[in-house]
């Protein structure tokens, strides 16, 4: 699964390779373990439910192509850069567990996706 992650603009920000999120220097960012998304630190940031990146509090932060919200209106995309070659992934902590993620709520979380896993 190689998915562009865009965010409330059309910007695309991430790349979510298998259970990898890169960005397009092909830097590691973090890591999906089941629906939840883990910064490279192992920090808990939010959550990745059918194509939306949403955080902690439902809200969306960044879409993939495909994703819907209740007739939510997402942006045009723009075409995204060509990635550099990837790093190697990060390691998944042992106690990194998928958690249960709260209700999507229709509307841009506060927080901008490019500060998601940084």
């Amino acid at each position: 699964m190689d998915e562009v992650l865009f965010n409330r603009y059309g910007k695309s920000v991430y790349r979510l390779c298998g259970a990898a999120f890169y960005d397009f220097y092909g830097k590691p960012r973090g890591f999906l373990v089941g629906k939840t998304v883990y910064d490279v630190r192992g920090q808990h940031r939010g959550f990745y439910v059918n194509h939306l990146i949403i955080d902690r509090m439902g809200r969306i932060l960044g879409f993939a192509e495909g994703a819907q919200a209740n007739g939510f209106k997402f942006p045009l995309v723009e075409i995204p850069p060509v990635p550099y070659k990837n790093l190697p992934a990060p390691e998944v902590p042992s106690d990194a567990a998928d958690r249960r993620n709260p209700a999507i709520v229709p509307s841009w979380s506060m927080m901008p996706l490019e500060n998601l896993l940084v």
